[in-house]
């Protein structure tokens, strides 16, 4: 009987760090909510803050379980000239890499942007936000707070800014 526990127990926290493991990062040239919000990170190679984020979503349990359950994430790499299809509309928008750059005025890597499941641009990040950082702004827009309450005022609520 203690051995079938344990073998439980053990199974049981295999699973867990596997779930943890899945990578939810996109790499696809086609960007949809599909009735999730949206969470693109813009990217280059050489960037050490954006592996950490990437890092993050994968090792950070809650961050990761926030994100899978809530969000589509997509990497758009910088140094990559690509071409995108984005959006739920039929037929969806055509951009490409540097339009994206422009569009959404990506000046420093990483740059996160984090839409609604309209595609309502609802918060920029122009750097890093480390996992506590980060669960505080995606709340922000999983629990709809961003349609009552402006985001500055949220973020002193929360404690983050002064």
């Amino acid at each position: 009987m203690i051995k079938k526990l344990l073998i439980l127990v053990l199974l049981s926290l295999s699973f867990t760090t596997l779930q943890a493991s899945e990578p939810i990062l996109q790499h696809t040239s086609k960007l949809v909510a599909n009735g999730k919000n949206v969470l693109l990170l813009f990217e280059t190679k050489t960037c050490a803050y954006c592996e950490l984020f990437k890092k993050d979503i994968k090792e950070n349990k809650i961050l990761h379980k926030l994100l899978k359950d809530n969000f589509n994430v997509y990497s758009i790499p910088l140094d990559k000239y690509k071409n995108y299809v984005m959006g739920d509309k039929n037929p969806p928008k055509k951009t490409n890499t540097t339009s994206l750059k422009m569009g959404f005025t990506v000046k420093a890597t990483p740059n996160i942007l984090i839409f609604d499941k309209n595609w309502n641009k609802i918060i920029q990040l122009p750097g890093y936000a480390d996992p506590k950082e980060m669960k505080i702004f995606l709340n922000y827009v999983i629990k709809g707070i961003y349609k009552k309450e402006d985001l500055s005022k949220y973020l002193k609520e929360s404690g983050l800014i002064n």
